[in-house]
């Protein structure tokens, strides 16, 4: 069962609006991904600010120490002297006075402690109780002291002094007998944390160490879990959203310490980071509604404007076939309609008549079949050129684009004002060396074209878009190689034709891979004029276009060039315009 014209354009508008509410739905998708990203990038920024002020204050601590075990005198004092001797109360006095003055010029510094392990003697200087940090050493870090530990890594240890997370390091002094250490608070390091924290309430920022264990910030244990979940299965991406207990979701963000194994992480409330879409995302809703509504009142005019005057020409028609010739349309509002039935009306008095000259038919049809082929090359170079501005626009290169286009509005202009059988020679290179330079816009560097159209030849009569299909597939399916240049040639030259009539020679020549000997042989024999391909149809085209034109008196060849690449030779009979 054949479908009604009326059915036919139905089906083909829901074929249109479905890939539009597509669209639509994964516009709006992307969107929300944009948002999540940009802030996920805000936040990483964010973090990754607040963490190099973090290391940095790390990396000072470091020096300080070294500078502390390496340098200092009252050290090298202290550690030379013995109990019963001046020195040894000088030093440890005014190495406790000095520290003490450090650990109020280092913020981070809770303590800073010498041990000498041969004597079990422990010193120190700190912002807690001297008494309770002593013994909270002693207890937290008994294990690392007696047993002389000396750190490998640069990084700072995580340890837990006086039921306090705190960052430790040790080093040596010179002499080897003393280890000295600094504690750093990590609620110290968590104050620039605690200002950004308080400038959103959807925002949650906490420290946990590489093992798991939260050292800054309140959390429920459930969601502990999820957290930890995301540290020991990093995603590949900047973020990504974690569930939340209280039935949220976050977007988890989270950076390593370069000097630590602590992991600064934030949590950003999905819900208010797309607060600002609602008016959008409605919108993108109320579209589609729109476009049915404006579908449906284009289907009524269609049927209106269009197929009802369709269905009485299709009545004309079949009722002209059962041989009444007398009948005639009426003449629509429409003026391609009137247009229409006009020469319905005076095709039907001219079958009456008989005066349908059947010659001229004929050569109206060989003339409509000259146009068809001609148009037939514009489909196939507008696809290859909204693929070229599509990629320019996705590097965002606007120089490029404006130039790009420039391009196209001459080219398209000369292929649209090819109304006529003949151009000249000079009007077909010149619209070849915009088609590279469009093509050389793409793949800068990539082409190198050379024309040689001497200047007695220029005004040289040929049919319209004759040589651009055979550059255009040189470019296609030649262009392989991109270490080096790709080289298009044309030439054109006069020849002595065998009945001594002067004849035109052009010829293409490429540094492709040439053809093979299948192709040779197939394109030579002309096997593909019977039935082309998409991958043929420019030559068939031109094949085609020359018979029409020349009949016989036209020659294409295709070869191989020793040196490499392929070549393509027309030789047509000499037409100059008069």
């Amino acid at each position: 069962m054949r479908l009604s014209l009326r059915m036919k354009v139905s089906a083909l508008v829901l074929l249109l609006v479905t890939p539009l509410f597509f669209f639509l739905y994964y516009t709006n998708v992307y969107s929300t991904n944009i948002v999540r990203e940009k802030v996920a990038k805000s936040a990483s920024d964010t973090l990754t600010l607040h963490l190099g002020a973090l290391d940095e204050l790390l990396e000072q601590t470091t020096n300080y120490l070294l500078r502390t075990a390496n340098e200092s005198m009252l050290l090298e004092l202290y550690s030379e002297s013995g109990p019963d001797s001046v020195n040894y109360y000088l030093s440890i006095r005014k190495l406790m006075d000095q520290w003490y003055s450090d650990v109020s010029y280092y913020s981070i510094i809770r303590t800073v402690f010498v041990y000498r392990h041969d004597r079990d003697e422990l010193f120190l200087s700190s912002r807690k109780e001297y008494y309770k940090e002593r013994d909270d050493i002693r207890s937290g870090l008994s294990s690392r002291l007696k047993t002389s530990y000396f750190p490998t890594s640069f990084k700072w240890e995580i340890v837990n002094v006086g039921g306090e997370p705190v960052l430790f390091k040790t080093l040596p002094d010179k002499s080897g007998r003393l280890l000295i250490g600094v504690l750093v608070s990590i609620d110290s390091l968590a104050q620039p944390l605690i200002q950004l924290e308080s400038t959103k309430s959807d925002e949650k920022i906490g420290i946990i160490s590489k093992d798991g264990h939260v050292l800054w910030g309140q959390f429920e244990a459930e969601d502990l879990v999820r957290i930890r979940s995301q540290l020991n299965h990093p995603p590949n991406r900047a973020s990504t959203t974690v569930q939340l207990g209280d039935g949220s979701s976050y977007l988890f963000v989270n950076k390593p310490s370069l000097f630590s194994d602590l992991n600064i992480f934030i949590l950003l409330n999905e819900k208010s980071l797309l607060d600002e879409l609602p008016l959008f995302q409605h919108v993108i809703k109320a579209i589609p509604v729109a476009v049915i509504m404006i579908l449906v009142i284009l289907l009524i005019l269609l049927s209106r404007l269009v197929f009802k005057p369709i269905q009485r020409l299709a009545s004309g028609m079949r009722i002209l076939g059962k041989g009444q010739l007398d009948y005639r349309l009426k003449e629509e509002n429409s003026k391609e309609f009137q247009l229409i039935t006009q020469q319905f009306n005076r095709m039907a008095e001219q079958i009456s008549n008989l005066k349908i000259d059947i010659y001229e038919e004929h050569m109206k049809v060989q003339q409509a079949e000259l146009k068809h082929l001609q148009a037939q090359i514009n489909p196939h170079f507008f696809m290859n050129s909204l693929n070229i501005v599509y990629h320019l626009v996705e590097l965002q290169r606007y120089p490029l684009i404006k130039k790009m286009i420039s391009h196209l509005v001459s080219y398209f202009r000369f292929i649209m004002s090819t109304n006529d059988s003949w151009i000249t020679l000079s009007s077909e290179m010149n619209h070849i060396r915009n088609y590279m330079e469009i093509q050389m816009v793409m793949y800068p560097d990539k082409l190198i074209f050379h024309d040689q159209l001497p200047r007695e030849l220029e005004n040289a009569l040929v049919p319209p878009l004759l040589v651009q299909p055979f550059v255009e597939n040189a470019i296609k399916h030649g262009f392989i190689n991109n270490a080096k240049p790709f080289r298009i040639a044309v030439t054109v030259s006069e020849e002595d034709g065998e009945d001594g009539v002067p004849r035109l020679a052009i010829q293409i020549r490429d540094s492709g891979p040439g053809f093979s000997e299948r192709q040779l042989e197939s394109l030579n024999a002309g096997i593909y004029e019977k039935a082309p391909t998409d991958r043929q149809l420019g030559i068939w085209n031109v094949r085609r276009r020359l018979n029409m034109f020349y009949d016989e008196a036209a020659n294409l060849a295709f070869r191989n060039d020793p040196q490499g690449g392929g070549i393509v030779e027309m030789r047509l009979p000499m037409q100059r315009r008069l």
